[in-house]
């Protein structure tokens, strides 16, 4: 494993940058209540409402780290974001819909958890202070989550169907904040492999800490922002936009590296990690596929019956 070492003003850099990026996160995310409270006094349909706010919700997730991509690029050849906006609107639709599959089916077959985390009652008989047990609760959820993620996502680079649908992320050659869309079936795939699995097992109740939902609802953005703002060192304890870089990297040595969404304590455990060195951002997309331009190769790029080819990038 090679050592990350980055220069001693590079530090002030970064942790000025990320309390920045935490600051308009946090604001973006604020501003976002604020609509999504003036939709609610609109008499629409809650169809239309519920889908206005997902994209609402979107588009300030994204802002702050497009800002930052703007402000503090870092590959100057992926800020082009036009086809991400289009291909998010279709995804974030097909979403909408796949979360009514998911509530059906948890209803369905009356799923409940084995265990089940509360806030109030392990705050109610403890001497810790409630703030610490909150932010327990929401690592503790999202390491949970994590695990189930890492090891669908590796089932995706090795299971030649799953790839085929999968390789439409993998094949971005503009990787940023915007243009990180995938194909629109991998939310439905999440169902049996994510959804269900974490159902059955834990159920944890935390109130929101505004500043940690924020930054949450924005991480599956961040990790895929083109910018020289990071998390430097901390990349070891959680996953920022270098780490996930690495495994979008066409450099042979990158291929199926770094699956973890949050936390690279599953890529050391199952020995799947390469941290990048300093200041390394390589090239990404697959030597083997083009990303989509039309709609029609976004939504029909997958050929699920289809041999999976040997080179990932």
């Amino acid at each position: 494993m090679k050592k990350i070492l980055l220069p001693k003003q590079n530090y002030v850099f970064l942790f000025i940058g990320i309390i920045i990026l935490i600051l308009l996160i946090e604001l973006s995310m604020r501003i976002k209540l604020w609509f999504i409270d003036g939709l609610t006094t609109i008499e629409i349909s809650d169809f239309l409402k519920n889908n206005l706010v997902n994209y609402v919700s979107f588009t300030f997730a994204v802002l702050p780290l497009f800002l930052m991509e703007l402000v503090v690029p870092n590959d100057k050849t992926s800020q082009d974001h036009k086809l991400g906006i289009l291909f998010w609107i279709i995804s974030l639709q097909a979403n909408y819909f796949f979360s009514f599959i998911s509530k059906g089916a948890l209803n369905y077959f009356d799923i409940g958890s084995i265990i089940n985390l509360s806030f109030e009652n392990l705050s109610a008989n403890s001497i810790i202070n409630p703030l610490l047990i909150n932010i327990f609760l929401i690592v503790l959820a999202l390491l949970i989550f994590d695990f189930f993620y890492y090891w669908f996502h590796r089932m995706q680079h090795t299971v030649s169907f799953f790839w085929e649908f999968h390789k439409t992320h993998h094949s971005i050659v503009n990787l940023n904040s915007i243009v990180s869309y995938h194909h629109l079936s991998e939310e439905l795939f999440r169902i049996p492999f994510i959804i269900l699995p974490l159902a059955i097992l834990i159920k944890i109740d935390t109130p929101q800490i505004a500043l940690l939902s924020s930054f949450y609802a924005a991480y599956g953005q961040f990790i895929h922002m083109n910018s020289k703002i990071s998390l430097g060192s901390l990349r070891l304890f959680f996953a920022d936009n270098y780490y996930h870089r690495i495994h979008h990297s066409i450099e042979p040595h990158h291929y199926d590296k770094n699956f973890a969404a949050f936390f690279p304590i599953w890529d050391i455990l199952f020995k799947t990690i390469c941290l990048p060195v300093h200041n390394e951002f390589p090239k990404v997309g697959l030597t083997s596929e083009s990303q989509p331009k039309t709609i029609k190769e976004y939504l029909f790029h997958p050929k699920p019956f289809k041999k999976r080819h040997k080179s990932l990038g």
